[in-house]
């Protein structure tokens, strides 16, 4: 079997089942390990009501430590949780050191349905499990700095998901000074989707070794690809991504060139903007992908805010499922953020159609534009005239379906 996504770089292995917190019977914990420990690089949701989880991966973070474990559950947010959620959390590291042995520290993530206890008798069950199919493996094939054949990760990537339709992973090879080196990655969500991420898990793994400063890159990142989307602008309490470099590849950041350095953030850029567009392709409801470019603002956090501001409007939304080219909601949705903006300088193009320049109507073939906007790939190109500075976003329609999916969750 090929190795993807999380475990096609080398020294990472992936096990995924059901312990019956869902509700579906569908898998719902999964573990990811990582052969050696991994330095770890992470972002976590910037919402105040901060799942328990999050709390407890904000330390590990915090500390620095190399990682080997992180364990996964669907169907439960624990979140709104109190003290014993958080104690929840405390007691699943607990067993998951006692079953797995980690030679690194623990990370936990949780995602689904917000205020309800963990059902801990399940988990321990699981954790067990998965405990005991890691151990087979790797007793099979025995303990590898490298893949462990025949491992299916698809339950891992099954386990975290909840509203999903599909799948969410990526992987790419880069060459960095004549060296392979591999980068993965997955992500889970649908809903709840909005800048300074969102309900939103996503795990990217590479063979080489990072040193700890890389974070100023990782986050640069972050605000390009998880930080750049939006399904309904609603913000999670649960968001997580997280980074894991083992070094398994043998090759070290900090003895490869300049240029290799930039080869490597690009290859991490892609991998978590190819994660983040799955996100909003799979957006609850969605029909189309709404890629949004403001061009020419005088710096790049007014073109992110008006982005941001046309990509969280429920109008402009609404207008793309409908295949309307009703420009004025861009305009107004643009003019209502906190951002430098000459309505007499504007020029704007909808799917690579000219609707609007120097503040006034475009002439343009309706019938034309009208075909484009039906394509599920469609876009919204907005041009200030006032300087250098840009900006990319990624969001969806709105449809009806969003309503049905969000109107029942709980069930």
């Amino acid at each position: 079997m090929n190795h993807t996504d999380i475990t096609f770089p080398k020294g990472f292995t992936a096990f995924g089942l059901a312990c019956q917190i869902k509700k579906n019977g569908k898998p719902d914990l999964g573990l990811l390990i990582s052969h050696p420990p991994a330095q770890i690089f992470g972002a976590l949701t910037r919402n105040a009501v901060k799942a328990a989880p999050v709390l407890y991966c904000q330390k590990v973070l915090d500390s620095g430590k190399p990682v080997s474990h992180i364990l996964v559950n669907s169907g439960n947010a624990n979140a709104c949780t109190g003290d014993r959620g958080y104690q929840d959390v405390l007691n699943e590291v607990e067993l998951l050191r006692k079953f797995a042995n980690p030679q690194g520290e623990i990370m936990v993530s949780s995602t689904g349905v917000i205020g309800e206890y963990l059902p801990m008798e399940k988990i321990q069950a699981g954790i067990e499990k998965l405990a005991r199919e890691a151990f087979r493996l790797e007793a099979a094939e025995g303990k590898s700095e490298g893949n462990l054949p025949g491992q299916d990760f698809h339950p891992f990537i099954n386990s975290i998901m909840t509203t999903d339709t599909f799948e969410k992973h990526t992987q790419i090879v880069v060459e960095l000074d004549g060296h392979e080196v591999r980068i993965g990655g997955i992500a889970k969500g649908a809903g709840m989707i909005r800048p300074n991420m969102a309900t939103m898990l996503s795990y990217i793994t590479t063979d080489i070794h990072l040193p700890a400063n890389f974070r100023a890159d990782f986050m640069q990142i972050v605000e390009k690809s998880f930080n750049s989307i939006s399904v309904d602008g609603d913000m999670s309490t649960n968001d997580t991504v997280l980074l894991l470099a083992n070094g398994a590849s043998g090759i070290s950041y900090s003895n490869i060139s300049e240029q290799a350095k930039r080869i490597f953030a690009q290859g991490v850029e892609a991998v978590m903007q190819d994660l983040a567009k799955q996100i909003i392709r799979d957006g609850e409801g969605a029909t189309k992908l709404i890629t949004i470019e403001v061009t020419s603002a005088q710096n790049a956090q007014d073109a992110k805010a008006i982005c941001r501001a046309i990509a969280n409007s429920p109008l402009v939304k609404t207008a793309f499922f409908g295949g309307d080219a009703n420009w004025g909601r861009v305009l107004a949705a643009a003019g209502s953020c906190d951002a430098e903006l000459i309505p007499e300088k504007l020029r704007l193009e909808f799917c690579g159609v000219k609707v609007l320049e120097k503040g006034g109507a475009a002439k343009f073939d309706e019938a034309d534009l009208t075909a484009r906007m039906k394509e599920k790939d469609v876009s919204v190109k907005l041009d200030l005239g006032l300087g250098k500075a840009e900006w990319k976003y990624w969001t969806c329609d709105l449809s009806y379906e969003y309503v049905k999916i969000n109107a029942d969750y709980r069930s």
